[in-house]
């Protein structure tokens, strides 16, 4: 299985100290864990932080070829606050080095020969690397690569109108409950239920699978007109930072092996609780039992 993501990597400056992170980078080194092969596109800049997390996703087995240096921006560190109950919250800096992120020929390749694209909307708030991820999914329309949109609504780095258009280049999005119903209301949305926004949402990007995270409810995932829900598994959080990464991966793992729906949702929602009860984005747990098919922590049971 050959994963590629693209967007941001960064140091995340938690209570705890700085963590490895960015949505892209977190969902591959999961992945990587669960053994597919993966590639990051993106930047970090000419900076001793730059030099650490180019050492440190090497250590994780994701393939930095791709991973550009930026000579005039410098590495991202984003500022992030845990509440009490282990939400996370962050102050991105703009810009930095992986709002540089550059067309490669290398890249173009990659990404028509993988099995899955996963990209996010957080990277395109700068038009240069906007224009390159554009140019990326254009030119690698019509492949058979399964294109993921990680939607990653942070203020004020992004637009309605440009996640949907991102929206409609791909083959499946990802996002919570909060950014569904910003969204389904900014497009004018009437509906109160959160299965009828999602079928309305889906309906005007032309998607035929989106997946939302419930936080501590557990996820759904609509894959041909069909809905899917899973109940969530009750853990104690530590933080939530990169849970939704871990899900994410997952989710895109079971399905690329050809899982049922309901099983790919029951793997994902299981990764993602783990994480929550761990502090940072990429906690070592590939080795716990937490993908034997048991319901023994289903919420619902509980």
């Amino acid at each position: 299985m050959k994963i590629t993501s693209f967007g941001e990597v960064l140091w995340d400056n938690l209570p705890s100290g700085k963590k490895l992170g960015g949505a892209p980078l977190n969902v591959l080194v999961r992945l990587r864990a669960l053994g597919a092969d993966c590639a990051i596109i993106s930047s970090r800049g000419a900076d001793a932080d730059g030099d650490e997390i180019q050492r440190q996703i090497g250590e994780k087995d994701v393939s930095t070829a791709l991973l550009q240096t930026c000579p005039d921006q410098p590495t991202s560190l984003v500022e992030v606050a845990i509440n009490k109950c282990g939400v996370a919250t962050y102050d991105i800096v703009y810009p930095c080095a992986w709002d540089r992120i550059t067309l490669q020929d290398e890249a173009l390749a990659r990404v028509a020969e993988s099995d899955a694209f996963v990209f996010g909307s957080l990277c395109t708030r700068d038009p240069v690397t906007r224009q390159t991820l554009e140019t990326i999914l254009d030119r690698t329309a019509g492949t058979d690569t399964f294109k993921v949109f990680d939607v990653n609504l942070r203020e004020p780095h992004y637009t309605h109108e440009r996640v949907l258009s991102l929206m409609k280049r791909a083959d499946m999005a990802k996002l919570n409950d909060d950014e569904l119903y910003e969204l389904a209301v900014a497009f004018g949305s009437k509906h109160r239920s959160i299965d009828q926004n999602v079928r309305f949402l889906a309906r005007l990007a032309g998607l035929e699978r989106m997946c939302v995270t419930l936080g501590p409810h557990g996820a759904l995932y609509f894959a041909d007109d069909e809905m899917h829900f899973h109940t969530g598994f009750r853990v104690e959080v530590a933080d939530t930072v990169g849970s939704g990464d871990s899900f994410l991966a997952g989710l895109i793992y079971k399905l690329l092996n050809g899982a049922s729906p309901d099983e790919a949702l029951d793997f994902a929602c299981a990764l993602g609780a783990m994480v929550a009860t761990h502090i940072g984005p990429t906690p070592t747990i590939e080795t716990l039992p937490i993908w034997q098919g048991t319901d023994a922590g289903r919420a619902d049971d509980q």
